[in-house]
This record gives C-alpha cells, structure tokens and sequence, in this order.
C-alpha cells in the first residue's frame, strides 16, 4: 500500500500509476485507492453511478432473447412450418415487413406479431402469465414486404454487343482458312479432331472419341432440328469457357483412325485407369510428406512476399505482351484514371448497388423508427416456411437470439471490412483462404480478398487499392467478399474454418484476425501489382542499357510506354530497343549504379468469388435433434387417425 511508501514519493508515485493506467485503459478518467474509508466509499458511489455503455450496432436493430420456442409443422410438408418466437423486443423497433434473421439458419419472413402482454397480478410474482388472448400488432404488406432473393439473375443479352472492324475480320478470316487447311490436312491422313476438357487425359479422350463417333453414326440420317441441337449445345459450351477468367476450360485433340488419341501414350492411360479404382492414390506416409511439403511451400511464398514483394520472373517460352495481357501500368497508382465498371465479372449483375449507401441507411434508419412493434414490449413473431431442425435447435439453457434485419441486408453485395492480425495465429494467412467470418450477428464461409487500407487520398483518389497476397502481422489490411449488405460498423471477427461439432465437446475455434465492417462499395478497385525487374549491363550518364526484363524486342516495344523506376529512386522510361534478345536502351533521371535493379509496375483488377455461404453449427445431441420430429410424428399420426 501507500503507507509502505515514503510521505515525500507518495505524490510521485501516484502520478506513476495514473501514467501508467492511462496508458492501457484510456477511457479511465481517474484512478481511485482504497486506504482510507472515505476513499473506499467514493468507490462505492462512483460503482453505483455507473451505467453500462450500449452497443451501437446492436441498438439501431431489434433483436429478441426468446423465452419460448414453438413449431408447427405445415399440412405439405411435416419438415416445414410456422415458428412462433416470444420475448421481449430490444434494440429498435420491428415491422412486419421486415426480414428475422436467426443464427446458424438463415433469414425467414414474417406472418404476424403479436402483442403479448404480461397479466398484472402475474408481473407482481415470480412467475410469468401471459393474457388469455394475444393482440395483433402488425401483419405485413405483400406489396412492401422484403423478398428472400438476395442476388439478381444476369442477362448475358444485355452484354455490350460491338461490330468488328476491318482488321478483326481480316484476322477472323486468315485463322478461319489456318483451321480450314489444318482439318483437311488431318482428315487426309484418316484423322479428326475432338474438344474436350482442359487437362482431360488419353484415356478418357478415348472414351469421349469413340462416344462421339457412336453418336454420328447414329445422327447421319437426322433431321435438322438435331443438328440444330447440336449448335446450341455448342453455343453454351463456348458461352461456359468464356466465363473462366484464369484459363481456357476446352482444349482439341487429335483422334486417329484406330481411335487413338494420336501423341498418347499408353503408360499414362494405364495410369489414369488404376487411379480411378483408387490404386493409384496416395499411402497416408506419401499424404503426411506431400502435406509437410505443401506448408513448407506456402512459408517460402510468404517470406518471399516479404523480401521481394510482387516480383515476378519473366517467361522465356512465351512472350510477355500475352503472359501480362490483362495487366496495365499506371502513370500515379494514386490519381491515374482507372474505371471502375470496365470488364466486370459475371457475378457484379448479380449484386445490388446504392446510388448513395450514407442517404439509404439513413432513410432506412427513419422507416425502423416508424414500426408498430416498439422496443420494450413483449410480443410473438410468427415466422413462415421455418425447417424444423431450428426448433430442434432450441434448448433453454442455452440462449435463443433472433434478428431483425433492416430493408436490404439480406440481398447480396461487395462487403469491406478492416482486418488485423491476431498475434496468437503465426501460420500464414493467404488470400482466397477459406475462413468463418462473424459480422455482427451473422456468420458465414468466406475466401476474402486482402488489400491496403488507405484512408481516402483527397479528391483525386481514383478508388484503386493495392492486392495483398498475405495478410501480415501488425498492419491493418481491407478484406473483401460478396456478403449480404450491413448497415452500421460491426466487429468482425476471422476464424480458422472448423467441423461441426456432433455432440461433441465443442474446440475452441482459432482466431486469425479482428476488424470492423466499412461502406458496402462494389466500386473499389483492388489492383494487383507484378514487379518485373531487369539488369543494367551498361551506364553512360543518365542513359543505361537494360536486360533480362524482356527477352524479345517485340516485348521492349510493346511496354515501351510504361514508366521504370530503380530500388534507389530513379525513374526512367524505354527510349528503343537493342538488338534482338531483349536488350533496351533506358533514360532515367540521373545516373543509376551497376548494382541498382530496374523496376516496372503492373497492374490488373481481381474481383473475388462468389463462395459466401452461411456458417452453421449443430451443438445438440440425437435426443434435442429429435425432439421436434417425434412432436411432428406424433401430429402426423394423429391426423391419419381422424381421417381414418
């Protein structure tokens, strides 16, 4: 205690503590002793007066702890039916109109609520009697009420339709009689040709060859409308590769007139026919080796990512300008223009975007506050189309939370949220990794996108972010996924994916990394950056003579407009090419040093993909599952009886 220390150091040392207080509890306004009784009372008072502090993002909803859970199954089916939740409301208020989201099952519409109010000779006791007859409150509208779809359906017709221009057609023409001649140079020597799919092996070519050879025997004396099929089919396998961002999805192959795939090679056919009988899989020794081989792989790409961030090498098979076709360089990663609606992805005609997010969660602020369903009363939502297995879940020990959800948090979008490392997980945390992402109140499996965080950047901020390949130890990173839309700032929270429980002892999950949730905003531009480095081999002044960063002098002229720049901050541009293996000739600010390394930045736009599904767990045991079903078996039986 302070009696232990010395009258003059007394003073000293309580400055000390509230130095030190204030430093790790800065809401912390004063620090209190309790030497004295006086001191020990004011303590007493200050407890007293204190108030807990809401939660913000769980205050601007309503949500409801329920004291009773009951299903009744429908006349249909005996699996779904009408669920009835009683408790009291808290947060803001309800519309019938609105969707109830309940955790680990999804968001269910509303039927009715009810006003259940509390007998008063029943609130003066312990226990609780509702009256004899509940009060509707509010019944939704079907012209208002909010839809469970939750993406749109695209329209590929709406796509931007362009005529070809003279040059296009002339290359149209000139690769059409390339395939022209090749066909008849194949079907010369008793060949043809097959498309199947990308990695496809010999063997089941084969299969596929002598398939289709079946099929025209059979079709040779068809009707049009076959082969009229037969373009539509083909149609919507063209439509399904140009869908694949990454690679083509079909490839051809030779069919000789044995029926062999010509360049095969038996062994390998062998091979692939022991491996679909499960011959060929690995012993759990080769598992265990491939696996510590598989993590040893991803440490290297995490601490290259460290020490060479974004470097990439060159291909010397083929060339650069087709390699880094969809990459571009920027002038000012920070201010150069960059649409953010050019070559969109599939997946954005299925989101759902807002002209201005701020103005809409404000008006959809203000329609909660008009709900006839206050906070503070007791009352009974009935929801609709309920399985049973959520009223399995229910168990009285355990608390029973239902959400409402405000207009359009249950249709899809383009979510960011800040995210930092915990410093309890060291392994490596990798974009597109699966992971359990808890917003709020919801929860689902995600592969979130990592990029910087940078907080805004003035008026001529062009919206582009850089990718992260990794997420890293102490900085605070922006992870985006497509998730239902979230008004307010929520925690977010990011674990280790887990198996469900069983009945079993539940693990305690692992947790990556925390954060909060930003603006919904589809058109952030997350770039990804390649570094492609080159050489000097020869300086004089400012100009110096680059290579091993193109190995042709086509790749030289085609990036010849993009900006260079060394490791010790010069910057420079191409001036020509030299020779034919690559060599270029650079100007660059001031003169650069042998040991210095050229650098060129690229960048392309990733978008991530659409595996957003809701993260469940089933804690109960086989009796509490069956519960309810024997209830429903039991309500069945008896129906059966009355019709008998």
């Amino acid at each position: 205690g302070m009696e232990t220390v010395a009258a003059k150091r007394q003073s000293d040392v309580k400055k000390s503590l509230q130095s030190f207080m204030s430093h790790f509890f800065p809401e912390a306004d004063k620090v209190y002793s309790t030497e004295t009784p006086t001191e020990a009372l004011a303590i007493l008072r200050m407890i007293t007066a204190q108030a807990p502090k809401g939660v913000k993002w769980r205050e601007i909803r309503p949500y409801m702890l329920a004291d009773s859970v009951d299903f009744e199954p429908s006349a249909e089916d005996a699996q779904i039916g009408r669920l009835a939740l009683t408790g009291y409301l808290r947060g803001a208020n309800l519309s019938a109109n609105r969707l109830v989201h309940i955790p680990n099952f999804g968001d269910y519409q509303i039927e009715q609520i009810y006003h259940v109010p509390v007998a008063a000779e029943a609130a003066k006791g312990d226990a609780i009697e509702e009256d004899d007859e509940p009060v509707a409150l509010d019944k939704p509208d079907a012209e208002h009420q909010d839809s469970l779809v939750d993406a749109n359906e695209p329209n590929t017709l709406n796509n931007e339709q362009t005529w070809p221009e003279d040059e296009e057609m002339d290359d149209w023409n000139t690769r059409m009689q390339e395939m022209e001649a090749n066909e008849a140079r194949i079907a010369a020597k008793g060949q043809r040709t097959i498309t199947v799919p990308k990695g496809t092996s010999s063997y089941q070519a084969a299969w596929i060859a002598a398939t289709e050879g079946d099929d025209d025997d059979n079709e040779s004396d068809g009707s049009d409308t076959s082969s009229d099929m037969d373009d539509d089919d083909d149609n919507d396998m063209a439509s399904g590769s140009d869908e694949d961002d990454d690679e083509e999805e079909y490839e051809e192959m030779v069919v000789g007139a044995d029926g062999k795939i010509v360049g095969g090679d038996d062994d390998e056919d062998n091979d692939d026919a022991g491996s679909e009988d499960g011959e060929g899989l690995p012993s759990a020794e080769e598992e265990a080796l491939q696996l510590k081989a598989y993590l040893k792989e991803r440490e290297r790409q995490n601490r290259d990512d460290v020490n060479f961030p974004d470097e990439v090498d060159t291909p010397m098979e083929i060339s650069a300008r087709k390699r880094f076709a969809r990459f571009r360089g920027l002038q000012s990663f920070r201010t150069s223009p960059w649409d953010p609606y050019e070559n969109l992805p599939l997946d954005y005609a299925r989101i759902f975007q807002f002209e201005s997010f701020k103005r809409t969660q404000q008006r959809v602020l203000r329609m909660a506050a008009d709900s006839p369903a206050k906070a503070g009363m007791r009352i009974r939502v009935v929801l609709r189309a309920v399985p049973a297995q959520v009223a399995a879940a229910y168990n009285p020990s355990r608390p029973f939370v239902a959400f409402g959800l405000m207009q359009h948090e249950h249709q899809m979008s383009v979510v960011h949220f800040t995210v930092m490392r915990s410093e309890g997980y060291a392994e490596p945390v990798r974009s597109k990794d699966p992971l359990v992402a808890h917003f709020g109140f919801r929860r689902y499996n995600v592969q979130p996108l990592f990029s910087q965080h940078s907080l805004g950047g003035g008026s001529n901020s062009n919206g582009v972010h850089k990718f992260e390949r990794f997420l890293k130890h102490g900085i605070v990173s922006v992870g985006t996924i497509y998730a239902p839309i979230q008004f307010g700032s929520v925690p977010v929270s990011l674990y280790l994916p887990t198996p469900a429980s069983g009945g079993q002892p539940e693990a305690i999950p692992t947790l990556v990394a925390t954060g909060s949730s930003l603006e919904v905003n589809p058109s952030r531009i997350l770039a990804k950056r390649i570094i492609l480095t080159g050489a000097p081999f020869k300086i004089h002044k400012r100009s110096a003579v680059i290579r091993y960063m193109f190995f042709s002098p086509e790749d030289v002229i085609w990036f010849k407009p993009v900006q260079l720049h060394t490791k010790h901050g010069r910057t420079g541009h191409i001036f020509e090419s030299l020779g034919t293996h690559g060599y270029m000739k650079c100007v660059f600010d001031g003169p650069i040093k042998q040991m210095d390394t050229v650098c060129m930045n690229l960048y392309k736009r990733v978008f991530p993909k659409w595996t957003t599904s809701l993260w469940s767990e089933h804690a109960q045991d086989e009796e509490q599952k069956q519960q309810w079903v024997g209830l429903v078996t039991s309500k069945i039986e008896e129906e059966e009886a009355m019709e008998l």
